[in-house]
């Protein structure tokens, strides 16, 4: 199998160094000459300052790491000759461009993924198992956090489209339902590129589930957490230790004169998963939906769904309303 790469800034080498370790890298390009040049040699591949020249090469499939702007017209390249195509999220700059991404790879026959990267962590692989084997109870409300200091790799969106689009892809894939309503709040503290750098995102989902995002660009220490409170568990995932914890407590008789000390009878499960790196998960995923002409794990409808729940936080952000789906 041969795979090449679209774009070799900071993502787009990482796809090249996995997709390098796999055996199948065949090839990268990208608009700056130097960083194709520097990329290509490093890897010892072809290097291309012109995706066409990429494209002759007759590739399996193409990873595209470009900026979010280029997505449709470097997708558009790339499906219309016939190949396999992964878009990094989010899969174009709007709901449109996204949909004319996933009708020209239906009308051509080729696999479409999306590289919303959280979903191939190990841990929400796990925590999907415990949802539906049911023994936590029913999801009541789900709640993230995924904060850090400004990525200088960031120029062309704000924190919604960088950071809670994939929070919001992992909702959506553990609770297997539609998003109906988005309340946003936030705003610029930092003038970095003119984009919004903090959003809470509130999200009502189908089924009545509340969903709590909270993003930003301004903490000086990066945290990656999602918590599940159901009706019998409380789960706690860390995305950076690929750790899961369980939780479920209960009070036993206590003297109601002293609320200080109240007891609680805890029990705490903490579950071993093998540590992952999630960007390979995601190109063995790619890989295997070429092998089989099946859908990917992150197909064009999930990328277009998020970007549509993205696009209403951050119409509710400028327009200070809730949005209605």
């Amino acid at each position: 199998m041969k795979i090449g790469v679209v774009g070799v800034g900071s993502m787009g080498q990482n796809h090249a160094r996995v997709l390098d370790d796999l055996g199948v890298l065949c090839g990268v390009a990208d608009t700056d000459t130097i960083v194709a040049k520097k990329v290509g040699e490093r890897f010892g591949v072809p290097w291309y300052s012109d995706t066409s020249e990429l494209l002759k090469q007759d590739p399996d499939g193409i990873t595209i790491a470009t900026p979010a702007s280029t997505h449709l017209e470097v997708a558009d390249k790339v499906i219309d000759a016939g190949i396999n195509v992964l878009v990094e999220k989010p899969i174009a700059q709007s709901r449109e461009d996204a949909k004319h991404i996933v009708e020209a790879a239906q009308k051509k026959g080729v696999v479409l993924a999306v590289g919303m990267i959280e979903r191939y962590n190990p841990v929400v692989s796990t925590a999907k198992t415990l949802l539906k084997e049911g023994n936590v109870g029913d999801v009541i409300s789900i709640s993230s956090r995924r904060v850090s200091s400004f990525p200088s790799r960031v120029s062309d969106m704000g924190v919604i489209y960088d950071l809670a689009i994939h929070d919001i892809d992992v909702m959506r894939y553990l609770l297997d339902q539609r998003v109906v309503k988005v309340y946003t709040m936030g705003g610029t503290s930092q003038d970095d590129n003119g984009f919004e750098d903090h959003a809470n995102i509130m999200l009502r989902f189908q089924k009545g589930v509340t969903g709590v995002l909270e993003v930003n660009w301004l903490t000086p220490h990066k945290v990656r957490t999602l918590s599940i409170t159901c009706s019998n568990d409380y789960i706690e995932v860390d995305y950076i230790t690929q750790s899961l914890v369980v939780t479920s407590s209960q009070l036993i008789e206590y003297d109601v004169s002293n609320l200080f000390d109240i007891p609680l009878e805890h029990n705490i499960r903490k579950f071993s998963v093998k540590r992952q790196e999630p960007l390979k998960r995601e190109m063995l995923d790619f890989m295997k939906a070429i092998a089989g002409k099946k859908e990917p794990l992150i197909t064009g409808d999930d990328g277009m769904e998020s970007m549509r729940v993205a696009e209403a936080a951050y119409l509710s952000l400028k327009e200070g309303r809730e949005i209605r789906l």
